[in-house]
């Protein structure tokens, strides 16, 4: 809590230098775990779930822009599920190495990775699907999302679809509600994340000519057994709480229900015009 406590007075002072101490997390992410699909995501479920549902919304044949590819490692299984022409990109210039080091074979379609700040995108109506995978949380102010927001807008074709995977506040306040009655402290953000408010978001985008889709509460469940359920039963049981633990795979594969995780998917289209 100390670190956090401290980045945020940071934060308040000096907005780029915070900005130079995520770049630091990812040089770190990219140092611990090279090439590994648990890079920034330890929870191999989560990353699975993510993967898939991401999939899920791209069709064959399509332009697609990822923003916030890390390593490149969730970019590669995607376009192993589905043939698209893919342009992954991400700010860390530590990840985009590492991105470029990983292995195509087995791909559909095409893959390029690049190193790009979606706070500088300057591609005009070109992609027919654009994503997000945990990246416009580590903006670490509002008027910075809006911005990428918008840029993601401009970057779209006529009627294509913005799929953003991101933290927000909503799911968050349930989670902890089953925290506490459960005698569980509170979680919160990591220190180089700033989760979204739904609506602000659906109103920005409606504003950049973005109808709000769907929302795909897809982690809900899992993350109801695993970050509620299963530390409650651990601590009445004195055992320390593991990652990826065989008590949390079922919760994985039951049908997602409710609003209690934080990570979710939201859905857009541009309008025709």
């Amino acid at each position: 809590m100390a670190r956090v406590a401290s980045t945020m007075i940071l934060l308040k002072k000096n907005n780029m230098e915070y900005q130079k101490l995520v770049k630091q997390h990812y040089k770190e992410e990219a140092e611990k775990n090279t090439i590994s699909l648990t890079s920034t995501m330890a929870d191999v479920n989560t990353r699975r779930l993510e993967i898939e549902h991401l999939a899920s919304y791209l069709k064959s044949g399509k332009k697609c822009l990822e923003i916030g590819c890390g390593n490149g490692a969730s970019s590669i299984e995607i376009s192993k599920k589905i043939k698209v022409d893919l342009l992954a990109t991400d700010f860390s210039t530590d990840m985009i190495a590492m991105a470029k080091k990983q292995s195509i074979k087995g791909i559909k379609g095409k893959i390029k990775f690049q190193e790009q700040d979606v706070l500088t995108l300057n591609h005009k109506k070109e992609f027919d699907f654009i994503f997000t995978e945990r990246c416009i949380i580590n903006l670490l102010n509002w008027n910075d999302q809006k911005k990428a927001l918008e840029n993601m807008a401009l970057a779209l074709k006529a009627n294509g679809k913005l799929i953003i995977l991101e933290a927000f506040n909503d799911g968050l306040e349930e989670l902890n509600k089953c925290r506490e009655e459960l005698g569980l402290d509170a979680v919160g953000p990591a220190y180089h994340n700033f989760y979204l408010d739904k609506e602000p978001v659906i109103n920005h985008l409606k504003d950049q000519g973005l109808k709000f889709v769907e929302e795909n509460n897809f982690l809900s469940s899992y993350f109801f057994g695993s970050r509620a359920l299963y530390p409650a039963i651990a601590k009445a049981n004195k055992k320390e709480i593991k990652y990826n633990s065989a008590f949390v795979n079922f919760f994985a594969m039951i049908p997602s229900m409710g609003n209690y995780s934080q990570l979710k998917i939201l859905v857009f289209k541009k309008s025709a015009k």
